[in-house]
């Protein structure tokens, strides 16, 4: 049969046309934005989203803008995010996830940070309301134990030195720090840190003080300048405690928490309910389950200590 009247017949027959047995068109892939503080969401979210069903390059197109450490450039990286048009912004940390909720007025934002009710982002983890829903993974309290864990790891030391940084230091994480010190009968002091040369400044002020170790508190932006920490503490000869376990294969002595690969696989699974059409304050804000304790024994005898052995006995993972 010649094709034109093949056409025409199956036309006539109310049959479907050979056109419309194509497959249907692929819709284009979302857009979301990603602002962060460093580089640590680049290199995580892409496969998060990827192993709960979110492709880049085939369902999302992610739009990073990171400030390199700079505080001071959030508000004009949110802003050149919101001109794209993104479906969502994820954010990673207090102050990005400040500047993207300020931004837009109705951009839904999928946040990872470590206090989201005394950052003042949420009005509870069941329940968030707003445009905020995304992973909360504990600051206080592991702050708290991370100094715990620290005066275990150096059973004689008397003083150390909570490093944090402007933007994650609240009330509530100063009270936990302070019960912790009082209980332990620790001397504790407090030195904030929101520029590289602030992190110089404080690592000189710990050697001033003579402190037997360093809590680095949870903080995005000490995280993303945690090669500089870890070269500080080496050479200052100062065992420190990070708040990723991960940061103990990247050469830090001790790190305690969730796995940073865990919290991007909930955060991920909140992306994908939000742009499946979740209202984000309908979400309960998810929270971690397993915490892992890690330490590098490498570092530890770089800077000429032993581990006591009841610390190994509970480690996750001992490296070196």
């Amino acid at each position: 049969m010649k094709r034109r009247p093949f056409l025409q017949h199956a036309a006539a027959a109310g049959l479907p046309s050979l056109w419309s047995l194509r497959a249907p068109a692929k819709p284009a892939p979302r857009r979301v934005g990603l602002l962060d503080l460093g580089d640590g969401g680049r290199r995580m979210l892409p496969g998060a989203l990827a192993e709960a069903g979110l492709v880049e390059g085939r369902d999302i197109v992610i739009e990073q803008r990171s400030a390199a450490g700079r505080v001071e450039a959030l508000p004009g990286l949110a802003a050149q995010l919101v001109a794209l048009k993104p479906a969502l912004i994820v954010s990673v940390g207090p102050q990005p996830t400040q500047a993207a909720l300020a931004a837009d007025p109705t951009l839904p934002v999928v946040a990872m940070l470590g206090s989201v009710i005394e950052a003042g982002l949420a009005e509870q983890l069941a329940r968030p309301g707003g445009r905020l829903t995304g992973v909360n993974f504990l600051g206080t309290p592991l702050n708290a134990k991370r100094l715990e864990l620290l005066s275990e790891l150096v059973p004689k030391g008397r003083s150390f030195l909570n490093l944090g940084d402007p933007g994650t230091r609240t009330a509530a994480l100063a009270d936990a720090l302070t019960a912790v010190a009082r209980n332990l009968r620790l001397v504790t002091h407090d030195v904030d840190a929101g520029t590289p040369q602030q992190i110089d400044a404080a690592f000189a002020e710990a050697s001033r003080l003579r402190v037997s170790g360093v809590n680095v508190l949870g903080s995005p932006f000490l995280h993303a300048h945690r090669a500089r920490v870890i070269e500080l503490a080496a050479k200052a000869r100062l065992p420190a405690i990070y708040q990723w376990p991960s940061t103990a294969r990247e050469g830090g002595l001790i790190g305690y928490g969730p796995s940073l690969g865990a919290m991007y696989q909930l955060l991920a699974g909140m992306v994908v309910r939000v742009l499946g059409g979740s209202k984000p304050g309908d979400l309960p804000i998810a929270q971690p389950t397993r915490f892992e304790l890690v330490i590098n024994q490498g570092t530890a005898r770089a800077l000429g200590m032993n581990i006591p052995q009841p610390l190994l006995l509970r480690a996750d993972e001992v490296i070196g």
